[in-house]
């Protein structure tokens, strides 16, 4: 759990890191969106895209309001593409901020593994949109805008 210190630089960081490109973190507004919260004054930094919830303090994820149980390395590489939206998301860099190391040929392997289980938890029905995109050869990107054919 983060301190409250570390909780206000995540959320500065974010609004900052929302400032400059533009997508909607909002603040949350319903304290029992999930649960019980400890500090009911700090708000929380919400992202929602079409039917997904993202709670970066609480960690929690949900698709049409079904909550998804995701790993601490799916989670960080959800958050990753989640801020970083419509981006192309290379190998190297998915592989530094989720293992926080240097990129190594191997880990390729792991990161498709991470990206298909995200996919998968994420998908609960088939009208749900494929929220991961894979760009061949590159990396990953979160695009709800443009659906694989």
């Amino acid at each position: 759990m983060l301190d409250v210190e570390q909780k206000r630089e995540m959320i500065q960081f974010v609004l900052e890191t929302e400032q400059q490109q533009g997508f909607s973190a909002i603040p949350c507004t319903n304290p029992d969106s999930f649960g019980a919260r400890i500090d009911t004054s700090q708000p929380l930094t919400e992202i929602r895209e079409s039917d997904l919830y993202f709670c970066l303090e609480e960690r929690e994820v949900a698709v049409q309001g079904k909550k998804v149980d995701l790993s601490v390395r799916e989670f960080n590489a959800l958050y990753l593409l989640l801020m970083n939206r419509r981006r192309v998301m290379t190998f190297e860099t998915i592989a530094y901020h989720v293992w926080s190391e240097e990129y190594v040929e191997n880990e390729l392997t792991a990161i498709h593994n991470i990206m298909s289980r995200l996919r998968q938890k994420l998908k609960i029905s088939p009208d749900i949109p494929d929220y991961i995109i894979s760009v061949r050869g590159v990396g990953y990107k979160f695009d709800t805008t443009q659906q694989k054919k």
